[in-house]
């Protein structure tokens, strides 16, 4: 009757468990973290380290979090001595590679918080990946880093 009890409950709990990570994007995010900014400002940047674990190029589509009216993608360019800034409406990643999103080149734009978030905070984001798979991050707010 044990055995019946313990094969029942692993079925289970294989059967309830495994839809909820079946649906994981396959990459990992390093060094993450969200610049503090002044408690009126609108606008807030986000920096990270994106890897594709996959065999096959993927593109992050979206990104989303419960903290922000919206993410945008976007991108600091340089030329003729003059910075301008790119909008993506999706970032490419080849498979087995990585795109840095830092200061000065690619970063997340993260608009209108809900709340004043200061040095300590972490913000939950949700990446969804070409293939409608998600990861979902948490990142920490950290002094600016200049």
């Amino acid at each position: 009757m044990k055995k019946i009890t313990l094969a029942t409950l692993a079925l289970l709990t294989s059967t309830f468990i495994s839809p909820i990570f079946a649906n994981e994007a396959n990459i990992t995010v390093e060094d993450a973290w969200i610049s503090e900014a002044p408690p009126v400002s609108k606008v807030m940047v986000a920096y990270m380290t994106i890897i594709n674990n996959g065999d096959k190029p993927i593109e992050i589509t979206n990104a989303g979090s419960y903290t922000y009216s919206s993410i945008e993608f976007h991108e600091t360019i340089h030329e003729d001595g003059m910075a301008r800034m790119i909008r993506y409406g999706e970032i490419p990643i080849p498979a087995h590679g990585k795109v840095q999103f830092k200061r000065g080149g690619k970063h997340f734009m993260l608009f209108n918080p809900t709340k004043h978030l200061k040095a300590g905070d972490i913000v939950k984001m949700k990446l969804t990946t070409s293939d409608k798979k998600t990861k979902v991050i948490s990142v920490p707010v950290e002094k600016a880093q200049y």
